[in-house]
């Protein structure tokens, strides 16, 4: 029963760090564009000059 109870005492953490790495990982690649032309990250994706026609 210990046992079990710090496998999950040392999984807690771990899991919680995990999600905040995830959720910082998405929210930086929801504020920027990545241009499939020039594979430059840009602000929005009518920065791209693919685009500018649109």
């Amino acid at each position: 029963m210990r046992k079990r109870l710090w496998i999950a005492l040392l999984a807690l953490p771990m899991a919680v760090a995990g999600g905040l790495v995830y959720a910082k990982a998405q929210q930086v690649s929801a504020e920027s564009y990545v241009c499939p032309l020039s594979g430059e990250e840009l602000p929005c994706p009518h920065c791209c000059p693919l685009n500018h026609g649109k």
